[in-house]
């Protein structure tokens, strides 16, 4: 019988944890936790916060998409918290609190760019396969004038906030994945329109496409040959404020709606998770840890000494 079903008839945890792909991941016994000694002294501490950490460190290492989607809402928290005390901003939304994250990054990025720097190198490349993935299918939707509902938000999001993305999806691995992919509408799903024939076509485009968004977050310059009769050939490379956009909404913020939302099965319990998927959920996981710490020091929360401890964290993103 389907392990699926198997598990939906009769529920045992222990035959869950071993439908999960896994491996011998001894991340709680090595992670440095987020505690600042200060917080005794002073009687005052990010109640908040810790409870949302302590339910990620609960989950781990077994589900570590849903660690990350708890590290999430006490980054939730933390740019909430700025948003009440900024007397500037009458409504809290979560793209402006994310926007408020990268701003303080990019304020203090001379103090920030070598701690962060280090997890954007080790992060593996399925996370932008990841990232290519939505962006490729979201522009075909677009192009076959299929309704936006279906689109992944952070497609709009990240084409309207790097208009370089857009520019290379549009004269190139948009162009040629449409060639191939023919979005259509049925019974309230899409069906993107690949033939077999050309299934291992698409996976080459979003591998080539991800392999690309790799190299410019790490500040390569990229050349990318446009599909048009001339091969027009044309450079491109992210600045620090777009790695951070990248980083945050691209990646981070991505994660969390497309899983939050519900559209998709859930990540570690889907038929095609595998080890890699939650390697990239580990990794995801402690990139947003650091994110947090960054942005708990960048308002006073967290001291330098406790953010210098913070970032050999990184140690695990082997």
């Amino acid at each position: 019988m389907n392990k699926i079903l198997q598990l939906s008839r009769e529920y045992r945890k222990l035959n869950h944890v071993e439908l999960l792909p896994h491996t011998n991941n001894e991340i709680l016994e090595k992670l440095f936790f987020l505690y600042d000694e200060k917080w005794e002294e002073q009687s005052q501490y990010p109640y908040e916060i810790l409870t949302y950490l302590f339910d990620s460190y609960y989950v781990l290492p077994e589900r570590p998409d849903l660690a990350s989607l708890f590290c999430w809402q006490a980054i939730n928290h933390s740019y909430y918290m700025e948003q009440l005390g900024d007397n500037s901003i009458n409504f809290c939304k979560d793209s402006q609190g994310v926007t408020l994250i990268q701003r303080a990054i990019y304020e203090g990025i001379d103090k920030y760019k070598p701690i962060l720097d280090p997890y954007l190198e080790r992060l593996p490349v399925k996370v932008f396969h990841y990232v290519a993935s939505y962006m490729l299918k979201g522009y075909a939707m677009e192009n076959n004038n299929i309704p936006e509902k279906f689109r992944a938000s952070s497609y709009n999001s990240l084409k309207q906030r790097i208009p370089m993305l857009l520019d290379i999806i549009s004269h190139s691995y948009g162009k040629a994945y449409c060639q191939i992919a023919n979005p259509v509408q049925i019974n309230g799903e899409v069906n993107l329109g690949i033939d077999p024939e050309n299934k291992e076509k698409s996976r080459n485009i979003i591998h080539s496409f991800g392999e690309k968004l790799k190299k410019l977050l790490l500040g390569e310059q990229i050349e990318v040959t446009f599909c048009d009769p001339e091969k027009t050939k044309q450079q491109y490379v992210f600045d620090e404020q777009n790695k951070l956009t990248f980083v945050l909404f691209g990646i981070i913020y991505a994660s969390r709606c497309n899983n939050f939302h519900g559209n998709v099965a859930a990540r570690m319990n889907s038929i095609n998770a595998n080890v890699d998927t939650f390697k990239m959920y580990t990794y995801i996981f402690l990139l947003e840890y650091i994110i947090l710490a960054i942005h708990m020091n960048s308002r006073g929360e967290v001291s330098d000494g406790v953010l210098d401890m913070a970032k050999d964290n990184v140690k695990l993103m082997l």
